[in-house]
């Protein structure tokens, strides 16, 4: 693991209540309960459709710094997931190291990702744009093909 962990497990009537007593949990636990199956529900749905390097690919988009000026060399930083290694952003989009980590080479040999010093920064947004977008392009292709 990560991280280590507590689990805490009590019967369903039990946290109803507790729930019911301390309104103000409530109100932060449910919309932070609410953001995670999101989550999980948006893994779920890239697994099943999405190869590797189109998993990867939107996972590096968003962990793009928001409305972050670029740097003189046009160079977009990331957060969070800049310093990763490779078996952790494999873990993040359900796959090996081996597997991401070729996919990272060839968007460095292609000059869409730039590495130095273990931080990673995205040079060329709209090819890493494409990447994320081309996941829509062959059931497009197959059905403009039948149309014709």
């Amino acid at each position: 693991a990560i991280d280590d962990v507590a689990l805490i497990s009590v019967p369903v009537k039990d946290a109803r209540d507790w729930i019911d007593r301390h309104p103000g949990f409530n109100r932060n636990f449910l919309p932070y309960l609410g953001e995670q199956m999101r989550k999980l529900e948006d893994l779920s749905t890239d697994l099943a459709l999405y190869d590797t390097m189109t998993r990867l690919a939107r996972l590096i988009l968003r962990h793009i710094v928001p409305h972050h000026p670029q740097s003189v060399d046009n160079k977009y930083s990331l957060k969070l997931i800049h310093d990763l290694h490779d078996d952790s952003l494999a873990r993040m989009v359900g796959s090996v190291r081996q597997v991401v980590n070729r996919h990272l080479q060839h968007w460095r040999k292609q000059g869409v990702l730039h590495k130095q010093n273990f931080h990673t920064e995205v040079c060329e947004l709209e090819t890493l744009q494409q990447y994320a977008n081309d996941c829509c392009l062959p059931l497009q292709k197959k059905e403009s093909s039948a149309k014709k």
